[in-house]
């Protein structure tokens, strides 16, 4: 009823115009329906530049957060520092397992010396070794074979090589070890340099006999007609079997009827 009024007071180009316009509104709005159901396009991609300024600060910030490691004892203590005690070499040769040369504590001593090379063999003799006795460094120390004793004619002799007391220090062996003076680094020599018997060696018991059982290599050489292998083989022989009488000497090799009436005066048998 309004159309038809307006139809009756538009004129024919009015109407015209009304018809494009409603048209016109029409076509839009099909081409706003359809565009939307379109589906929707990725957009392009832009790279990105990294800055890389703010990524050196972020390092430089983990870095301040890391915790701080205290360095260990073992990186703090320099190797100069370290204080070990003073080693002595000395040598050891004879009758042992593993002669050789060895280093060991300054506070070593004779038997220390000993274990370290393996301990003695079954022949060595060390019934006049000093076990006790304090190392020097440099020095070497032979640990003899024991003798042998051996009929020669129906006489008992002694077969064997030099003593402990001839191929050692005097402190390595009893018979010639000295205590040590006050402020000395070593005991004193057994002899002089002339080979002759040190001031109380000869007289250890002024006006007194000589124990050829118990008696020192220094004593035994004071003794008229006794030297150095005399003395080393009477020291041999007691260490066997121990004097019972004077006469025994006899059976020493180096001592005949003639020398033993000189000492028979000077000793005795205890």
């Amino acid at each position: 009823m309004i159309v038809a009024m307006l139809s009756r007071l538009m004129t024919r180009k009015e109407q015209l115009l009304l018809v494009v316009l409603a048209s016109a509104i029409f076509v839009g709005a099909l081409v706003l329906y359809f565009h939307d159901k379109r589906p929707p396009t990725a957009a392009p991609s832009v790279p990105v530049e990294s800055d890389p300024e703010p990524l050196a600060a972020l390092k430089n910030e983990i870095r301040e957060m890391e915790p701080v490691v205290a360095p260990s004892l073992a990186d703090t203590v320099q190797p100069t520092a370290l204080r070990f005690p003073k080693a002595l070499c000395v040598s050891v040769a004879g009758a042992v397992h593993a002669p050789g040369v060895y280093e060991l504590d300054s506070e070593a001593r004779v038997k220390d010396l000993i274990k370290v090379a393996k301990g003695e063999t079954d022949e060595a003799d060390l019934s006049d070794i000093n076990l006790a006795a304090k190392l020097i460094d440099g020095s070497t120390l032979v640990v003899p074979a024991a003798p042998e004793m051996a009929a020669d004619g129906g006489k008992l002799t002694l077969r064997s090589g030099q003593s402990a007391a001839a191929l050692n220090p005097p402190q390595y062996t009893i018979s010639g070890w000295q205590p040590l003076a006050p402020g000395s680094a070593t005991a004193p020599q057994a002899k002089t340099g002339s080979g002759a018997p040190s001031s109380g060696a000869a007289q250890a018991r002024p006006g007194g006999l000589i124990d050829v059982n118990t008696a020192s290599q220094e004593e035994l050489e004071s003794l008229p007609g006794i030297g150095p292998v005399t003395a080393e083989k009477i020291i041999q022989y007691r260490s066997l079997t121990p004097f019972t009488t004077v006469d025994e000497l006899d059976n020493v090799s180096g001592i005949g009827p003639k020398k033993l009436e000189a000492l028979r005066p000077l000793v005795c048998v205890r």
